[in-house]
């Protein structure tokens, strides 16, 4: 078998599914328990706020979104950053530090940085490629990575489950809009997208930005309602359950509705960064340079800025614990760090 980089650490040979133990009890008799044999990975995806990218080290062929590698290769203590980091430099990204680490698909929030991850035994984060752990990264840093050393040509073929979908229906004040994701040449409204598209944290706003950008409109408002007949309007932070067995939309006959509103005022934003499409409200009026932090963005009392809604963290110099927030942009354009303890709430 020819040699592999060590950090990635790909088998080309197989690729198989996760290992189960046996039952604990068989015919009324305890039994010991078998441990699973082989290295115990660490599965990743990788994703911007446009969706999944492919990886640099495909396990198979025919996913290339998919990888893994050995914790024993993360810098101890292993903490997130170590593991942004150890994943950065086998994916050929150069910018750990503005990339997001959620421990899987179904994160509601990110990990701190600071944060210990246990990779011991069969479990904890990233143990199955089913529930892998996802490092989002900026769009920029995913444009100007390394070139793939990978080599496809050797790697076998895995057997991919039927993909997930979410079904939803498409309309404006008019009526009935034909989807261009449409897949029933008589039932045109009726689109759907894979919920791997939508990277972690997988909320409504996220979900509203991979279908407007499918169907061609992201500078118009959309409201989302949990049923066809528009009686549970859903908002923009809901979170879906993708992973589990039933969610909303997860029925060709029980599709979400999407109803699209005129151009919205997000146009001239949108140009700049079609990932940041949700509102945030400041609070009290904040002057970041009042505490030497240039990473932070300074706004009014109840000034409007955008974000990609996904939870990060901030520092202030000289204090120990990091701050939850957002990267958020102000109508000028300019970009920063803002604390979710000082915005206006709903």
């Amino acid at each position: 078998m020819a040699s592999t980089p060590a950090g990635s650490n790909r088998q080309h040979e197989v690729c198989p599914p996760s290992p189960e133990g046996p039952p604990d009890v068989l015919g009324g008799k305890a039994i010991v328990a078998v441990k699973p044999s082989g290295p115990r990975y660490m599965y990743y995806r990788l994703y911007t706020k446009d969706g999944p990218i492919r990886s640099n080290n495909p396990i198979c062929v025919n996913n290339p979104f998919i990888s893994r590698t050995l914790p024993k290769f993360v810098t101890p203590p292993r903490i997130a950053l170590s593991v942004k980091n150890h994943l950065c430099k086998i994916e050929g990204l150069s910018a750990p530090t503005s990339s997001t680490l959620f421990e899987s698909l179904s994160s509601e929030t990110a990990v701190v940085e600071s944060s210990r991850l246990a990779f011991g035994g069969s479990s904890g984060p990233g143990s199955s490629e089913n529930d892998p752990i996802v490092l989002v990264v900026g769009l920029e840093d995913a444009e100007k990575r390394l070139a793939s050393t990978a080599q496809s040509e050797r790697l076998l073929e895995a057997v991919l489950p039927e993909p997930r979908y979410i079904y939803y229906r498409l309309y404006d004040e008019d009526g009935a809009l034909a989807s261009k994701t449409s897949f029933d040449s008589e039932d045109s409204s009726l689109g759907r997208i894979d919920t791997h598209s939508i990277a972690p944290p997988q909320t409504v706003s996220s979900l509203s930005f991979q279908v407007t950008k499918a169907e061609g409109f992201v500078t118009r408002a959309v409201k989302v309602y949990q049923d066809m007949d528009g009686e549970v309007l859903m908002t923009d932070n809901d979170h879906l359950p993708l992973q589990a067995q039933a969610y909303p939309g997860h029925l060709e006959d029980e599709p979400i509705t999407i109803v699209c509103g005129q151009e919205n005022s997000m146009a001239p934003l949108s140009a700049v960064d079609l990932s940041l499409l949700t509102q945030i409200r400041g609070g009290v009026a904040w002057n970041p340079s009042e505490t030497h932090q240039a990473d932070w963005l300074p706004f009014k009392e109840g000034e409007v800025m955008y974000t990609d809604g996904i939870k990060t963290s901030g520092f202030i110099l000289g204090l120990p614990n990091p701050y939850s927030g957002y990267v958020a942009m102000n109508s000028a354009g300019r970009k920063g760090f803002v604390h979710d303890g000082h915005l206006r709430r709903p």
